[in-house]
């Protein structure tokens, strides 16, 4: 299905919905540019800024799973700076590649955790699970299902799977994983805000709801690293 909507004379090809309109509308006002969403687009770089963080300090990790980390953070970045500067629903489906990416990571971290997964095969299901969820989410929007629950059910799982492995553990803390759902329960209220309408500045360079989001769940995944790093000789199979 492509969208109605036509270009203005002198867009670029992919700007303004040319490649059929995404699932949702942010407050920010889409520009005649390469650059659709400025402000949803560039707040991406936290992303990748945290992403080149972690590649410093996963350097001595003896786990794959824990050096993972920094090239997903990066991923999730790219892949929403690049939809958030088209606006088209293809480029949507790359932003939820990167989700997927990073969550799928986080899942299978879970899982290598609960025993379900070894340190040799969690990457095989790590791909098929990205590979189907991307498939799965297509076919969902076009039964128009809001695809954004996937995501949060994803991060529910994660949330529920950790508190219930804690239960039986006495050397390691919540903590870290607390801040991370705390930011990201502030990125996520900032978000709906957004898309709502409650507060919108819709030509504000810098000061949109959605952007804000992309800036504190970046924060989070510093949180998460943390947070998995107290299992790093499990993941890495010398414990």
């Amino acid at each position: 299905m492509r969208a109605d909507a036509h270009l203005e004379p002198g867009c670029p090809w992919w700007s303004l919905s040319e490649l059929r309109v995404p699932n949702v509308d942010w407050c920010e006002t889409q520009q005649c540019s390469w650059v659709v969403e400025p402000a949803n687009t560039y707040s991406n770089l936290a992303y990748i800024l945290v992403g080149l963080v972690l590649y410093v300090l996963v350097r001595r990790c003896s786990s794959d799973h824990l050096r993972a980390f920094a090239p997903a953070a990066i991923t999730v970045g790219v892949a929403s700076g690049i939809y958030h500067a088209s606006y088209t629903f293809v480029l949507q489906i790359l932003d939820f590649v990167g989700m997927y990416v990073f969550l799928g990571l986080l899942l299978t971290l879970t899982a290598r955790r609960a025993g379900w997964l070894s340190a040799e095969n969690w990457r095989r299901y790590f791909v098929q699970g990205v590979v189907g969820l991307t498939g799965f989410t297509v076919a969902l929007d076009f039964l128009e299902v809001p695809i954004q629950a996937i995501v949060f059910l994803m991060m529910l799982v994660v949330v529920v799977g950790e508190v219930r492995l804690q239960r039986s553990a006495t050397d390691t803390s919540l903590a870290s994983l607390g801040v991370a759902v705390a930011l990201l329960t502030a990125a996520g209220a900032f978000s709906f805000l957004d898309v709502t309408r409650t507060w919108c500045l819709p030509d504000h360079p810098f000061l949109q709801g959605h952007a804000i989001w992309h800036v504190l769940s970046a924060t989070s995944l510093l949180a998460c690293f943390h947070y998995y790093r107290q299992f790093e000789d499990q993941l890495a199979g010398t414990a």
